[in-house]
């Protein structure tokens, strides 16, 4: 076992192979989200997509619902005209009659209708088109990401493998004070967030927090010393110097 004397070192390496392992997990985790991500924009797509259709649908059966009242009522004015040529009296031509112009009349405003209807549910049609661009933009996007996803996660994972290795060969050579804290620390705040570097010759690397001579004092005499505002287990770095006042 590494004596303390290259606690530092250790330490360092340590913290810079957790460093790793926190981003290639976090790339793992990344890639999860991001595919769970752009599955419900599809979903979400997909449900646009279907609203729009059904309203499109609607249209449309309230148009052709249009077109059967014109054709209803085409027909009934061809009868009434039959009728009309046949009426056997007076009364009954001129009831006709006016059966006749209300319906010439209400065709009018049916044509009208239908029309209208015709040309809304064919304007509408373009939201369809729009959501179906929509939808197949989003597929495609998450089948991109799903194909680089498998396709790096194999790679990553072998790393995962060559850096926990290393860490555990680092691990190892971490006296029994160091080691206790250590371990306590990666239990509950995870490996990356276990230790911190100080930085600009005082300060925490991790909260920024100002570390106190006397703290730095511990240091240097390679015991160990948690940050009292993060509770990072505190080294220096390589080029540290001692400044007193």
């Amino acid at each position: 076992m590494e004596k303390s004397n290259d606690i530092r070192g250790v330490l360092e390496r340590i913290h810079n192979l957790q460093s790793q392992l926190g981003e290639l997990n976090g790339r793992l985790r990344r890639g999860k989200l991001l595919m769970k991500s752009q599955s419900d924009a599809i979903d979400k797509n997909a449900a646009t997509l279907q609203k729009i259709n059904d309203e499109y649908n609607k249209l449309r059966g309230y148009a052709k619902q249009k077109e059967l009242e014109v054709t209803h009522n085409d027909q009934n004015l061809e009868r009434r005209r039959t009728q009309l040529r046949e009426a056997k009296s007076n009364k009954e031509y001129q009831a006709l009659q006016s059966q006749i112009a209300a319906d010439e009349a209400a065709r009018g405003v049916l044509d009208d209708e239908a029309i209208e209807a015709i040309e809304k549910a064919d304007e509408f049609f373009v939201n369809i088109e729009a959501a179906e661009v929509e939808l197949k933009k989003s597929q495609d996007l998450f089948e991109r990401t799903k194909k680089k996803y498998f396709e790096d996660k194999p790679v990553i994972e072998a790393d995962i493998v060559t850096v926990s290795e290393l860490l555990k060969v680092e691990e190892v050579k971490l006296p029994r004070d160091f080691k206790e804290i250590y371990d306590r620390l990666v239990r509950t705040v995870g490996g990356k967030e276990s230790l911190s570097v100080v930085e600009n010759q005082r300060y925490c690397g991790a909260c920024n927090h100002q570390i106190p001579i006397n703290s730095l004092a511990i240091i240097l005499q390679k015991k160990p010393i948690v940050c009292s505002s993060c509770a990072r287990l505190l080294y220096v770095p390589k080029d540290f110097v001692f400044e007193r006042g």
